[in-house]
């Protein structure tokens, strides 16, 4: 294997698992017991019939309720390869610890499942969560959407997809439920990944370390594929011509 490429592939191994060990560490404190905050967890419940552990969520809610609570659904980032709803549990329990009702997803990741596997999974988690929500007590008049980084972006082409009618399937079965996010909550967003090469062209001082993290954004997440083919994963350009 060439050296660059065991360069790349070390860093990734690197930060995947920085994340999942400060995830296990953070779960050994006492405050990260959901009982401690008055919070139930459902884990691993299907929004696909598939078996996979890519197509299940965790619902995250507070034990003690007055009435339906806001619903949250939560993506979780890793620049579309690494990390799950597992190491992003504290994103769902502080959402949870604040009234909401949470559901934190996995989807399938890349390289092994290129564009558009990860929008498609989120979509249908949203159809999922839209379906079975009066069954937790979630009040879509009061639907969030959020996402830090890859899940920052999702959440932007699924609220694209659900305020426009789209042609990808997976879009307008979106647009088909009728049902419009109250709040689209984006964090740190890699909004255009057809050409992540724009973050260091506007800093460039990135280091190589995080230049080489972006870039494997793009070769792992959309492959062969560009524009137009890909709308969905530059989010960024869809708002601007919307």
């Amino acid at each position: 294997m060439p050296l660059e490429q065991l360069r790349k592939r070390a860093g990734k191994t690197l930060i995947q698992g920085f994340f999942r060990g400060a995830s296990r560490l953070g779960r050994l404190h006492p405050q990260a017991d959901p009982a401690r905050h008055g919070v139930e967890v459902v884990r691993d419940v299907a929004y696909l019939p598939t078996g996979l552990p890519e197509h299940k969520l965790d619902i995250w809610r507070p034990k003690h309720r007055d009435g339906p609570l806001p619903a949250l659904l939560y993506v979780h980032g890793g620049g579309f390869t690494i990390l799950s709803k597992e190491t992003h549990w504290a994103m769902a329990l502080a959402f949870a610890r604040r009234g909401f009702c949470v559901f934190n997803v996995n989807y399938r990741l890349a390289p092994e499942h290129r564009y558009p596997a990860a929008i498609a999974d989120v979509c249908a988690a949203y159809r999922w969560l839209i379906e079975h929500a009066p069954s937790w007590q979630a009040d879509l008049s009061r639907l969030v959407v959020a996402g830090e980084s890859a899940g920052a972006n999702l959440v932007i082409a699924l609220t694209v997809a659900a305020c426009f009618e789209r042609p990808e399937p997976h879009a307008r079965a979106v647009f088909d439920t009728g049902i419009v996010p109250r709040v689209a909550l984006p964090a740190c967003g890699v909004l255009q990944v057809s050409d992540i090469g724009r973050i260091r062209r506007r800093k460039p001082n990135v280091g190589t370390f995080v230049n080489d993290r972006l870039h494997e954004v793009t070769h792992s997440y959309l492959g062969d594929q560009r524009p137009p083919h890909v709308d969905l994963a530059d989010p960024l350009l869809l708002l601007e011509s919307e």
